[in-house]
């Protein structure tokens, strides 16, 4: 929330509306000195070898394995989700980060040699080289405020950029506590800056001179984000949400798979970018069954604030984004879908809380099944073949993630396959994100580039070629001067490297009989 009086941001526990800080707003002028901070640092930096930087970044990883309570702590009571997330979903995947980048960076990233077919290029030696690219912007989200920013800028450091990060003002708290560890463990200054602001902090730090800008949020955002840093042509990495589909196939364990949805469904309280949010079951002897344990799977879950380790789901982060899945839950009870559980406010808690809710007989004429919720609400649609839920799972704007359940994963993968997806899992949800090993992205609207794995550390270096001929003398073929008998010997050179049989033969005599002449006749 903004005050614009004293313009600053206050950050609010959305499980209880408790304000927990204020911080400033950045002008201009203290972000432009935070890039510029930042591409002095570069300088000495990206001199470092990975061994070096490595050794920092396995120091980060003791002092978060040591602080993890900590961290876990304020995550929670920041943005609301159970503690048992913020353990399970920010702080494990990015531990892992740090320790597979020291491991693994370095020979991912060495050089590699090129071996050239053409004999008439044997002098010549191409190599690959992969260096930093400078300052890496990011701007980064509330719902994942210390998994989503942390595992990028670790990359980003281990490959020699510097960073400054824009966290969500939704989650001021936790982007000022990443800076300070980086800092204690002992990150030069101006490796890693943290600025704070709101959106227009966002597009300054978008329109200046950044060699990279990581975006992750709506899509709105990130059509703004690509205007402001086209300014300067920087290259951009959007990651934008999805409508991620879920294809239960009829051989589906029913127990198994409901407990995976709901999970899948209201982890984060729905706020996740691969939240499962449209569900397509074949229809089979095991339908009822299936709907009914994801019902009473949903029941069974307990909401409310994160300070009881036995609550399940937390809040909705805000009031204006509660009022969204209730307007989605409204369109779709209008056009015919039936509400199986929740579908209320928890009025007698004192933050932005809903019942987990589950859908049935929706259709896609339905906002909840095309636009992205971003809440508790899992819509189920009962399929009667296989090409059908293809053709329904592919039908959004969106494609980062889906998932297929069944036994026979031979079925299950041909299905991953025709998705029109980024990621897509059998028989689990969502964790892939906090698996440093594994690319993460999407296609359409949920965005382009990748993060993670070595997909994403060639996102963040300049892929530089060096080719170097060895010979030092003479001449090449294809130089300067021109005339019609280095015109056949080079037409003859073509057929005997790629002609048919009798082509090769003439090719040769034609190459063969031009060497020593001048180049014109």
């Amino acid at each position: 929330m903004v005050s614009s009086k004293t313009a600053t941001l206050q950050s609010i526990n959305p499980a209880t509306r408790e304000v927990l800080g204020e911080f400033p707003i950045m002008p201009r002028l203290a972000v432009k000195e935070a890039v510029e901070k930042a591409w002095k640092a570069y300088e000495d930096w990206q001199l470092l070898d990975y061994s070096k930087r490595g050794r920092l970044i396995l120091k980060l990883h003791k002092i978060l394995a040591r602080r993890a309570d900590e961290i876990a702590a304020l995550i929670s009571s920041e943005v609301g989700k159970p503690l048992s997330e913020s353990y399970s979903s920010e702080i494990m995947g990015t531990l892992d980060t740090c320790v597979w980048l020291a491991d693994n960076a370095e020979r991912l990233l060495s050089d590699q040699m090129i071996q050239l077919s053409n004999p008439l290029l044997s002098t010549k030696q191409g190599v690959v080289a992969f260096e930093p690219l400078g300052v890496v912007g990011i701007i980064s989200p509330w719902n994942y405020p210390f998994s989503i920013p942390m595992m990028t800028m670790l990359m980003a450091l281990m490959v020699g950029n510097t960073v400054v990060l824009k966290p969500s003002e939704k989650s001021t708290l936790i982007g000022i506590k990443i800076g300070d560890l980086f800092k204690e463990a002992g990150f030069p200054e101006g490796v890693v800056t943290i600025i704070t602001g709101d959106r227009e902090t966002g597009k300054i730090l978008s329109e200046s001179r950044l060699s990279k800008l990581i975006f992750t949020g709506s899509v709105e955002g990130g059509k703004k984000v690509m205007e402001q840093a086209a300014q300067n042509l920087t290259p951009v990495c959007l990651e934008l949400g999805g409508k991620d589909a879920a294809i239960v196939l009829p051989d589906a364990p029913v127990s198994w798979t409901a407990r995976a949805l709901v999970w899948g469904a209201f982890t984060n309280c729905g706020q996740a970018c691969a939240s499962i949010e449209r569900v397509y079951i074949l229809k089979g002897k095991k339908t009822e069954k299936i709907i009914q344990a994801i019902v009473d799977e949903t029941k069974a879950l307990k909401v409310g604030p994160c300070t009881d380790e036995n609550n399940d789901v937390g809040p909705i982060i805000d009031e204006d984004q509660r009022q969204k899945v209730i307007d989605h839950i409204e369109d779709a009870k209008e056009k015919g879908a039936k509400i199986l559980t929740g579908g209320k406010k928890l009025e007698e808690l004192q933050g932005f809380f809903y019942e987990p809710t589950v859908l049935l007989d929706v259709n896609h004429d339905m906002k909840i099944m095309r636009e992205e919720t971003f809440g508790p609400v899992l819509p189920l649609m009962v399929i009667d073949s296989e090409d059908r839920a293809v053709e329904l799972a592919n039908d959004s704007e969106y494609g980062l993630c889906a998932s297929v359940w069944g036994r026979n994963l031979r079925r299950a993968e041909n299905i991953a396959r025709d998705l029109n997806v980024g990621t897509v899992l059998i028989n689990d949800c969502l964790f892939s994100h906090a698996v440093p090993q594994l690319p993460w992205g999407g296609l359409k609207k949920s965005g382009f580039g990748r993060a993670h794995s070595q997909f994403g550390l060639m996102d963040l270096v300049n892929i530089k070629h060096i080719n170097i001929d060895a010979a030092g003398g003479g001449t090449r073929l294809w130089w300067y001067p021109y005339g019609r008998n280095r015109q056949k010997r080079i037409r003859g050179g073509v057929q005997i490297f790629h002609g048919s049989f009798f082509s090769k033969i003439k090719g040769l005599f034609d190459y063969t009989i031009n060497i020593f002449k001048k180049p014109k006749a």
